[in-house]
Protein backbone atom coordinates (compact mmCIF):
# COMPACT_ATOMS: atom_id res chain seq x y z
CA UNK A 1 0.00 0.00 0.00
CA UNK A 2 1.32 3.34 -1.25
CA UNK A 3 1.23 6.11 1.87
CA UNK A 4 1.39 10.00 1.51
CA UNK A 5 3.44 11.58 3.37
CA UNK A 6 2.52 15.45 3.78
CA UNK A 7 5.57 18.22 3.67
CA UNK A 8 5.95 20.51 7.01
CA UNK A 9 3.88 23.09 5.45
CA UNK A 10 1.15 21.07 5.00
CA UNK A 11 1.09 20.51 8.90
CA UNK A 12 -1.16 23.39 9.50
CA UNK A 13 -3.88 22.16 7.31
CA UNK A 14 -7.35 22.51 8.95
CA UNK A 15 -8.80 19.48 7.82
CA UNK A 16 -5.29 17.44 9.11
CA UNK A 17 -5.84 18.98 12.70
CA UNK A 18 -9.24 18.72 12.70
CA UNK A 19 -8.64 14.76 12.17
CA UNK A 20 -5.82 14.65 14.35
CA UNK A 21 -7.80 16.23 17.27
CA UNK A 22 -11.16 14.49 16.52
CA UNK A 23 -9.05 11.06 16.19
CA UNK A 24 -7.42 11.73 19.36
CA UNK A 25 -10.50 12.18 21.14
CA UNK A 26 -12.65 9.47 20.31
CA UNK A 27 -9.62 7.46 21.24
CA UNK A 28 -9.72 9.15 24.43
CA UNK A 29 -13.19 8.85 25.06
CA UNK A 30 -12.87 5.30 24.39
CA UNK A 31 -10.11 4.85 26.26
CA UNK A 32 -8.40 3.03 23.30
CA UNK A 33 -4.46 3.34 22.63
CA UNK A 34 -3.19 3.84 19.04
CA UNK A 35 -1.89 -0.05 19.32
CA UNK A 36 -5.44 -0.94 20.49
CA UNK A 37 -7.10 0.87 17.33
CA UNK A 38 -4.37 -0.16 15.04
CA UNK A 39 -5.33 -3.93 16.12
CA UNK A 40 -8.63 -3.57 15.99
CA UNK A 41 -8.78 -1.13 12.66
CA UNK A 42 -5.93 -3.22 10.59
CA UNK A 43 -4.47 0.23 10.11
CA UNK A 44 -0.50 0.44 11.19
CA UNK A 45 -0.24 2.11 14.30
CA UNK A 46 2.68 3.98 12.47
CA UNK A 47 0.54 4.61 10.00
CA UNK A 48 -2.21 5.74 12.75
CA UNK A 49 0.47 8.05 14.65
CA UNK A 50 1.69 10.02 11.57
CA UNK A 51 -2.13 10.94 11.34
CA UNK A 52 -2.49 12.28 14.67
CA UNK A 53 0.60 14.29 13.59
CA UNK A 54 -0.53 15.81 10.83
CA UNK A 55 2.47 14.00 8.84
CA UNK A 56 -0.22 11.22 6.88
CA UNK A 57 -2.94 11.36 4.40
CA UNK A 58 -4.92 8.92 4.98
CA UNK A 59 -7.22 6.95 2.32
CA UNK A 60 -10.93 7.52 2.60
CA UNK A 61 -10.73 3.44 3.11
CA UNK A 62 -8.25 4.16 6.29
CA UNK A 63 -10.51 6.35 7.82
CA UNK A 64 -13.68 4.26 7.16
CA UNK A 65 -12.08 1.64 9.07
CA UNK A 66 -10.89 3.83 11.90
CA UNK A 67 -14.53 5.82 12.39
CA UNK A 68 -16.37 1.80 12.45
CA UNK A 69 -13.85 0.78 15.23
CA UNK A 70 -14.82 4.35 16.87
CA UNK A 71 -18.65 3.72 16.34
CA UNK A 72 -18.50 7.34 14.45
CA UNK A 73 -18.33 8.42 10.65
CA UNK A 74 -16.17 9.58 8.60
CA UNK A 75 -17.39 13.14 8.66
CA UNK A 76 -17.44 12.89 12.37
CA UNK A 77 -13.45 12.37 12.02
CA UNK A 78 -13.49 15.34 9.48
CA UNK A 79 -15.28 18.08 10.78
CA UNK A 80 -13.32 20.76 12.61
CA UNK A 81 -14.43 21.51 16.10
CA UNK A 82 -15.89 24.48 15.93
CA UNK A 83 -18.21 23.57 13.47
CA UNK A 84 -20.17 20.69 15.51
CA UNK A 85 -23.13 21.28 16.51
CA UNK A 86 -22.78 22.16 20.50
CA UNK A 87 -25.72 19.80 22.56
CA UNK A 88 -27.02 22.06 25.71
CA UNK A 89 -26.01 20.01 29.09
Amino acid sequence: MTRLYLSETDLTSPLHQALAVNLGTACASRKLTQGELSERSGVAASHISHIMHGRANPTLSTLQKMADVLEVTVIDLLTPISEKPRHPE
